[in-house]
């Protein structure tokens, strides 16, 4: 079995009492995209920054291809970093920009600027080299800082957001580039994002974050269909979360509109959590239906998304929340009594 890229074991970063990385263990294996996800503040860049060696962590350690790397300054790494801001020369023309890696790196000028033009062949701006970064849009910038960092071919690319300011019709063509990119050069990416649609779209795997901490590892689709934790279940996508008991003969029912449930798996502790997606709930304006667990309920707002309907219905205290594509029947309007419904296996059970 080979080894990881990247190993990242116990790692810690504190600034003054606030610790920003705790007790981090992450590995990540060659050829991989992989998306830091969180919000704002939970240390997903400052996990990226002690990657690249702009941050020295207090405790633990950091190994790119079973070299200890964690003490080691950025220039002697073997990655390259996109920032959010780009970072080019605006002095330079955009093959200087490129070539400047691989001249700082000894290689003579005219093999310099032959890679250049290579690598900027690669992220489609072939005929761009003699212009300046000022003539350029910010997605033509952007994969100027994309052709700069990948011409050495380094083991390990690390973004940080670099798409984020880009507009949102540009930014998801890049995102498709990016990703063929990424198959086509082979080169591990680490991508940090606070954009959840962006990490699925484009990761192989994703690590969501919160608090300095790693809450869950895995694919997209697996983290959206099984979270390992409230915070997860909540931040990736929208989710009912329900409150759980247990009845006498080992079953469980909600504790909204006593509705059965039958989850795939069943965690330890006391207080379960039923995460039940907007998708597979169902508005019944008729009544029950067979084969779904369903309660009455009150419809408080029904809002047009695009492509689907965002209906909010109340079951006594809590509101339940309905994605519907295709039209609603039309006695479904704020107010209408109805049934809310889903399949009991549906659910998926996390810990509180």
């Amino acid at each position: 079995m080979t080894a990881p890229l990247l190993n990242i074991a116990t790692l810690s970063k504190r600034f003054g009492g606030h610790a920003a990385l705790s007790d981090i263990n992450l590995e990540i294996e060659q050829g991989e995209f992989i998306a830091l996800l969180g919000p704002s503040g939970c240390g997903k860049t400052t996990l990226l920054r002690c990657i690249a060696g702009f941050l020295t962590p207090d405790d633990g350690s950091i190994r790119i291809a079973g070299e200890d790397v964690t003490r080691l300054p950025p220039y002697r790494r073997p990655l390259n970093t996109v920032f959010q801001n780009y970072a080019l020369f605006p002095h330079m023309s955009v093959a200087d920009n490129v070539a400047y890696g691989p001249r700082r790196k000894g290689v003579d000028k005219k093999d310099a600027r032959s890679q250049a033009v290579e690598a900027l062949d690669l992220v489609g701006l072939s005929g761009f080299g003699d212009r300046f970064p000022r003539q350029l849009s910010g997605g033509q910038q952007q994969r100027v800082a994309l052709a700069r960092a990948i011409v050495n071919r380094p083991k390990l690319l690390l973004l940080d957001e670099p798409l984020s300011a880009l507009d949102l019709k540009l930014r998801k063509r890049v995102q498709i580039e990016l990703k063929h990119l990424q198959e086509k050069l082979g080169i591990t990416f680490v991508f940090v994002t606070h954009d959840q649609e962006e990490a699925l779209t484009m990761a192989d795997r994703v690590v969501v974050m919160s608090n300095g901490r790693i809450e869950q590892v895995g694919r997209g689709e697996d983290i959206y269909r099984a979270p390992a934790t409230r915070f997860v279940a909540d931040f990736i996508g929208e989710a009912n979360l329900l409150l759980c008991s247990n009845l006498p003969d080992g079953s469980l029912m909600t504790s909204v509109g006593s509705l059965p449930i039958r989850p795939k798996m069943r965690p330890k502790g006391d207080r379960l959590i039923a995460v039940l997606r907007p998708e597979n709930v169902v508005i019944l304006p008729n009544g029950p239906a067979e084969g779904l667990s369903t309660a009455p309920a009150v419809v408080e707002d029904v809002i047009h998304v695009g492509s689907h309907l965002i209906v909010n219905a109340r079951v006594g205290d809590t509101v339940i929340t309905s994605r519907v594509s295709g039209q609603l029947p039309a006695e479904v309007v704020e107010g209408a009594h109805v049934h809310v419904g889903f399949r009991p296996d549906d659910s998926h059970l996390i810990a509180e």
